[in-house]
């Protein structure tokens, strides 16, 4: 039998981007950043709560940074396309 269950509490002010925005694997999870005009760069993030479609940052983002939210996963299939592993090999977080 299945239940749906609401939390309520008080408000948080929280970081938080679109669950697509978030690319999650073994390793962790990783976001897309702008890094200059027509680059990007990936950065390892630590996620929190996920509600919806919004899922929360808790470390790894500094403010003003500018985030992939709509293609992330077509950014991240080409850096794997053409260096051959992921993004995150050998990266320690």
């Amino acid at each position: 039998m299945s239940a749906y269950v609401v939390l309520k509490g008080g408000q948080r002010n929280v970081l938080s981007l679109p669950v697509d925005a978030v690319i999650r694997g073994a390793n962790g999870a990783t976001v897309w950043v702008q890094s200059g005009k027509n680059t990007f760069k990936n950065k390892m993030v630590t996620i929190g709560m996920e509600s919806g479609d919004r899922i929360e940052i808790t470390y790894g983002l500094s403010q003003g940074e500018a985030v992939v939210t709509r293609g992330a996963y077509l950014i991240n299939s080409e850096f794997i396309f053409q260096r051959g592993s992921s993004p995150m090999a050998g990266m320690k977080m």
